[in-house]
C-alpha cells in the first residue's frame, strides 16, 4: 500500500509555549498583571495563561537549567502607543528604541524588545501608526 504525502504545512498552529522560572508564582504576576494575559489554570506546579488561543506555560526550572535562553517571544499589542505607555508605567525597561522593520502607507511594522523579571526576552511586534 503506497504511503500518501503528508499535508503541507504539517501543523495548523502553535498550541503551547513553555518557559522555566525560578519563582513561577511571581513570574505569573508579571504576565497576568503587567502584560494582561488571562490566567487559565495551574496543575502540578505548572501555570497556564491563554494568549490569543496559545497556551503559555510557566513552570519550575529543572536542575541544571538556565533561565532565559535564546528564545524571544513576540506579542502583538492591541494598541501600540497605549501598550508602550502602560508597560513603561509598570516599570518595564525597554532594551532599545523602536525598530521600524517595514513602512507602509500611514503605518510602520515595528519591534521593541524588553525582558521579563527573570530575563526572558519579549518583544512588542506589530503595526503602529507612522
Amino acid at each position: 500500500m503506497p504511503m500518501s504525502m503528508p499535508p503541507t504545512p504539517l501543523f495548523t498552529r502553535m498550541s503551547q509555549v513553555a518557559i522555566a522560572s525560578d519563582e513561577p508564582v511571581k513570574l505569573i504576576a508579571f504576565y497576568r498583571d503587567v502584560l494582561g494575559f488571562r490566567y487559565a489554570f495551574e496543575t502540578g506546579g505548572m501555570h497556564f495563561l491563554d494568549i490569543g488561543g496559545v497556551m503559555f506555560m510557566i513552570g519550575p526550572k529543572y536542575p541544571g537549567m538556565t533561565i532565559g535562553g535564546d528564545a524571544t517571544f513576540y506579542f502583538e499589542p492591541t494598541a501600540w502607543d497605549a501598550t508602550e505607555v502602560a508597560l513603561e508605567k509598570a516599570g518595564v525597561d525597554f532594551l532599545s528604541p523602536v525598530i521600524v522593520l517595514q513602512k507602509a502607507e500611514g503605518r510602520d511594522l515595528a519591534l521593541r524588545t524588553f525582558k521579563d523579571p527573570e530575563g526572558h526576552t519579549l518583544a512588542m511586534f506589530g503595526w503602529r501608526a507612522a
